[in-house]
């Protein structure tokens, strides 16, 4: 049995190097070329140009912390996403990192954090929350699939809206916690 266990592993471990190999190939012939590979650098440094002259210096530190947690979110649940079928994106950054992390580590997790830094109340941070939930949800991931950067398979963009909604809501109440603790 653990033969047959070993065998079957390293068959897996065989056909993701060469999905590997297939991907770093095609992009490497595509990527540069693709106007919305270029589209995708600018998803990736123009946010966090935004965030350095809009962030309040003196909680710097808090504010990346919410951001930083809010990234490990996306990043992981996106990877699943992306395994499980979900959806997938037909042009990457780089073939080897996480397949949009233009989105889940740049445009997603600073909407977050500018959302978190401007408005401190949970009134205010909720309605701004359901704000960004509905203009990335219902029009930037329409979108990002009409500039064929996202393309959705078995998922519905109502998901996301709950998605971002809750993620901001648990994040927010983590990161409060740990800084009230921190100030006690």
């Amino acid at each position: 049995m653990e033969v047959v266990y070993e065998e079957s592993l390293l068959r897996v471990r065989e056909l993701q190097d060469q999905l590997v190999q297939l991907d770093v190939e095609r992009w490497s012939l595509y990527a540069f070329q693709a106007w919305n590979w270029w589209l995708l650098v600018v998803f990736l440094i123009v946010p966090w140009i935004i965030w350095i002259k809009l962030v309040d210096k003196k909680r710097v530190v808090e504010i990346l912390l919410f951001g930083m947690v809010i990234i490990l979110i996306t990043v992981n649940l996106d990877s699943l996403g992306t395994h499980l079928g979900f959806w997938l994106y037909p042009v990457k950054l780089i073939p080897i990192i996480p397949k949009s992390l233009p989105f889940d580590a740049s445009v997603v997790p600073v909407a977050y954090m500018l959302i978190y830094q401007y408005f401190r109340s949970w009134k205010s941070y909720t309605l701004a929350l359901v704000v960004m939930a509905i203009v990335y949800a219902f029009f930037g991931e329409p979108l990002a699939h009409w500039l064929d950067q996202a393309l959705y398979l078995k998922w519905r963009y109502t998901y996301s809206f709950f998605f971002y909604i809750v993620t901001g809501i648990a994040v927010k109440w983590a990161v409060d916690k740990l800084v009230k603790l921190a100030k006690e």
